[in-house]
Parts: structure tokens; C-alpha cells; sequence
């Protein structure tokens, strides 16, 4: 299996040039300008350092943010996911490893610009394919860049020059939020008009047709959404609609069922069906936090970090196999509590005296995989639940922590239940019920539905809170539907005790207080970003 690693290294430049006697002449360690805007192959290694910088993955693109809603509590607030969940993020204390990444998105930024820049210079003659598609992957880089800020912060200034160290007056201000969404459609048109479907086995991994299209279908749900469209104007939710067919229609298919035990398998098969566009990381270099993912949600008594713990709330809302609502006020599901759960349960969320690896899963009070246990207890989820979802268990990690690893950042499911929702929202409920249906039985392995009006639309929320979490979807949904403090509730985590005779009893605990601040409808604009550039306005109520 051939993966593109899609950023480029020094020993990557190394090996591509060390044959070239002319460049050769030249230090290894760097290359000048004029080598860079002479070749079309360095310009591309230029351009594949942007993908590291402006698509993100795991804790920075799905993790991180589950941690600040009801799906997950965060073991180690690797991503400052705390002063967000507790109500004291401020514009001061938002540290690198926030998932701000103000500066992080406008350094990407401002790689594309230059790019831009450059270009021109580019030797046209036989490089005619390369270059356009070039281009087309900038213009795609820079609408996820500029789409990352306008989920963050709203509308953003909107740089398309080149500061150097000559420009001593920096004073872009925001555009609006409609201004955002516009100049990233211009991009993605721009995008779209040059990127292939498919490439070869050799080039997956880069931007392609499918997944400026999938952009441009998430982008417009979120501006036909009540959150940014409080007139519910129909012409927006029409735009989501038609900018989601355009993509179901380019032929991908569902892969992996819950039902037969291979849901995961759209997350460890390469580049397969269902996978619009997608960052894979090469586990023969440990990245940590990246390729280390199995260790990094497994259990501690499995040597795991449970670095992520699905809260009881996620837990609960998963529904029994006959499609109906789990209760703890009923007596038999309360007492078996993960007996008869749908398909999808078993692969996304591991539970108390489950099968994983070469035992059964032990988060009773004492258990391996508690507090209590003897092993690493510092790592054991708090919650008592751990991540299963995207997990490859026959992975070894005690023997080399690193596995080749895929973050989908686009695939089908989502986009049908785009789809689904912009139908329903125009009353075309029998159209969005087909689309729903394929993801709730085909992929969760749930009997079909049959609803209509507020209901169906509340069918579809849910169905995206299952079949999507985890992957980043879940703050920015509740955000757009107008809804933000549902993912504030204090965080609970489960009680288990082993009785004599094996089975247990359960109870509940808080593992984390939390508090909705308004403020936190939008992330901060970092106070050091204001004070080199005071024409930016700060976000409401900071």
C-alpha cells in the first residue's frame, strides 16, 4: 500500500535532489527562492507543508473539541479543553496548545499566499498539469484555513497579501461572518474548477474534487443553520442541499456495519470507499498524539493512556437494538446496562466486562481498569467508559506505540446526513428519510425510520450526535443550531461495584463541574493578536 506522507521533511528534499548535480552545488540544508519558484516538484513540497498546518486531526480535530460538549471529559487536558468546560477561558491564556490556533491558521495562511505569489514564476511548459492542480490545492488549503478561523472566531480578516518584515502597519479588520463564508465559496469554486477526482495510489491523501466539495457542503449546513440564519431563510438551506447531492453523487459508497463487527473499518482502511479526504500518518516515525492513538484511548490496564472518557450522557443516548430509548428508570436495562445496546455501541464506546483484546474490560471498582488498579492508575478514565471508536486493538502498542494511522476528515456518512437535514428543514421528509435510513441501517444496523416534521428533525440531530461523535462534529453542531449550553452539563461518569455472585450494581459520580459562559459561543481572539493589529474587534463578552 503506497500513502502519501502529505508534509515534507529535509530528508524527504534530501533524497528527491541528492542525484541532481546542479542542485547538488547547493547547501542540503536549505534551498533558495529561486530554486523553489524554478521547480514545480519543490513548489509542491513547499505546498504539502500546509496540509500539516491547516488540516487537523485527532486531539486538534475531534477529541479536543468532544471534550468541551457531552461526549467526552478530557484525562489530561492536552488541549486546554478545561478553561473552556470550567467558564475561565480568557483572551490572555490562550497558550499554544489551545485549540485557538489564531497564529497557527494565519501562519498557514500566509504559506498559501505566498504560493500565490510565487507561482507565476513557475515553468509553465510540461508542467502544465502539475501546476494547475497546484493551484487547485491551495485554493482548497486556504478555504479549510479561513473555515477553521470562521468556526472559531466568526468572520475574520481576510488576508490575501504577503506581510514581511517592510510592512510596519498591519490594520485588516474582520469581515463579517457572511463576508467569511463568501471568500471561502470563491476559493473552493476556484478548487473545484481545478482538482482531479482521484489520483494515483502513490498521491492519495491530497485535496481532491470530493473534498472541496465536502467543505463547501458542511460550510453552507452551517450557514442555513439557526445559529447564522435566523430568518430561516429556505435559499440557504436549498444551497446545503444541492452542494451535498453534488457530492453524494460522485460515486463514494458506505464502508464498514456495525452490524458484522467492521464499523471501524472506514477509520483503518486506507483511502477506502467512504473516505472523501483524509491525513494519514506513517507509524514507522512515532508522532505522538497522532499515530499513537490506540495507547492513547485504550485502558490503563492495557498499558493505554484513556486520555479521552465518553461521558454517561454520550453513553446513555445510544439506543437499544430494537431502536428504542435506553432508561435507566427501566428495571432490566438498568440492571445490564450495555446487554442488547445497538451495533454501534460495541464499536465506539468501550464498557465495564467487554471483550478487548485478551480479557474482559475491568472498570468495577479494584478493576485493572480502574482507579484502583495496580496498574498506572493515574491513566484510568475517570468516567469508567473508554474510546473504542477508531481504536485498532490487534495493534501491539507495548511493543512500538506508533501504527500507521488515518484521520477521515470528510467521508460519506456525513455528507448524507448534510443531505438529510437540509431535505428535512425543506420539508422534503420523505427524501430525507432515505438518507437518513442508509446511515442508521446500513452502517448502524438499526431498524429503519419513519417520521416527519420536528420529529424527523430531531432524528436526524440525534442520528448525527451517534454516528458522528467523536470526530469534531458535536461542538460546532449545538453551536449552529442555536443550542451551545446543552454541551455544558456537568460531565458523569458511572460507578460500578462487583458484587460476590459476579454482577455488579452501578451508581453515578460527577467527574467534572461545568459552566456555560456566552462568551463561549466563539473561541477569544488571542489580546496579542489585538494589540499588534487594534482595528480587530474583540469576539462579544470577553
Amino acid at each position: 500500500m503506497n500513502i502519501l506522507k502529505i508534509y515534507a521533511g529535509l530528508g524527504l528534499l534530501i533524497t528527491l535532489f541528492s542525484c541532481n548535480k546542479k542542485l547538488d552545488l547547493k547547501p542540503l540544508s536549505s534551498f533558495s527562492d529561486e530554486n523553489v519558484w524554478s521547480d514545480p516538484r519543490l513548489a509542491e513540497l513547499f505546498l504539502n507543508h500546509v496540509y500539516d498546518t491547516a488540516v487537523f486531526t485527532y486531539a486538534d480535530a475531534g477529541f479536543g473539541w468532544g471534550a468541551q460538549t457531552d461526549e467526552l471529559y478530557s484525562n489530561f487536558n492536552w488541549v486546554q479543553e478545561d478553561i473552556y468546560v470550567t467558564g475561565a477561558a480568557t483572551p490572555d491564556n490562550q497558550s499554544a496548545t489551545s485549540l485557538n490556533y489564531w497564529g497557527r491558521l494565519y501562519s498557514a495562511i500566509r504559506y498559501i499566499n505566498i504560493f500565490f505569489e510565487k507561482a507565476p514564476q513557475l515553468p509553465v511548459e510540461g508542467n502544465e498539469e502539475r501546476i494547475e492542480r497546484l493551484y487547485g490545492e491551495a485554493y482548497f488549503l486556504r478555504a479549510t484555513a479561513y473555515f477553521e478561523l470562521l468556526k472559531r472566531f466568526g468572520g475574520v480578516p481576510l488576508i490575501t497579501k504577503v506581510y514581511n518584515v517592510d510592512d510596519l502597519v498591519f490594520d485588516e479588520s474582520r469581515a463579517s461572518w457572511d463576508e467569511t463564508k463568501e471568500f471561502i465559496l470563491a476559493d473552493l469554486e476556484e478548487a473545484m474548477k481545478r482538482l482531479p477526482s482521484r489520483y494515483p495510489d502513490d498521491q492519495n491523501g491530497r485535496a481532491t474534487l470530493g473534498a472541496a466539495g465536502a467543505l463547501k457542503s458542511r460550510l453552507l449546513l452551517y450557514a442555513a443553520s439557526a445559529g447564522f440564519n435566523a430568518s430561516n431563510d429556505p435559499e440557504r438551506w436549498q444551497a446545503a442541499k444541492v452542494a451535498a447531492k453534488a457530492v453524494i453523487d460522485m460515486g463514494y459508497a458506505l464502508h464498514g456495519k456495525a452490524a458484522d463487527g467492521t464499523y471501524n473499518n472506514v477509520f483503518y482502511d486506507f483511502f477506502n470507499s467512504e473516505v472523501i479526504f483524509s491525513r494519514v500518518y506513517n507509524g514507522n516515525v512515532k508522532e505522538d498524539r497522532f499515530n499513537t492513538v490506540d495507547r492513547d484511548l485504550s485502558p490503563n490496564g492495557y498499558n493505554g493512556y484513556a486520555a479521552y472518557n465518553p461521558i454517561q450522557q454520550m453513553v446513555d443516548d445510544f439506543e437499544m437494538a430494537d431502536g428504542s430509548t435506553f432508561s435507566w428508570e427501566n428495571p432490566g436495562q438498568a440492571a445490564a446496562p450495555y446487554d442488547n445496546r445497538e451495533p454501534r455501541f460495541y464499536s465506539v464506546i468501550l464498557a465495564n466486562d467487554q471483550p478487548f483484546r485478551n480479557r474482559s474490560t475491568q472498570f468495577y471498582e479494584g478493576g485493572d481498569d480502574s482507579p484502583g488498579s495496580p496498574f498506572a492508575p493515574w491513566n484510568a478514565s475517570k468516567t469508567r467508559y473508554c474510546v473504542r471508536k477508531m481504536v485498532f486493538e490487534n495493534h501491539d502498542w507495548d511493543a512500538i506505540e506508533s501504527r500507521t494511522t488515518q484521520w477521515v476528515v470528510y467521508r460519506l456518512s456525513e455528507i448524507y446526513l448534510n443531505y438529510a437535514e437540509a431535505c428535512a428543514a425543506l420539508g422534503e421528509d420523505g427524501e430525507a428519510l432515505v438518507y437518513l435510513n442508509k446511515v442508521r441501517t446500513e452502517k448502524g444496523g438499526l431498524p429503519a425510520l419513519n417520521a416527519s416534521g420536528e420529529v424527523l428533525k430531531e432524528r436526524i440531530r440525534h442520528e448525527r450526535r451517534i454516528e458522528l461523535c467523536f470526530e469534531g462534529h458535536r461542538y460546532f453542531d449545538i453551536r449552529r443550531w442555536g443550542i451551545p449550553e446543552v454541551g455544558s452539563v456537568n460531565a458523569r461518569g458511572i460507578v460500578i461495584n462487583r458484587q460476590t455472585d459476579g454482577t455488579f450494581r452501578y451508581g453515578f459520580q460527577i467527574v467534572q463541574e461545568r459552566k456555560w459562559v456566552n462568551s463561549f459561543f466563539y473561541y477569544p481572539i488571542p489580546r496579542t493578536e489585538i494589540q499588534k493589529n487594534p482595528t480587530i474587534q474583540q469576539n462579544p463578552n470577553y
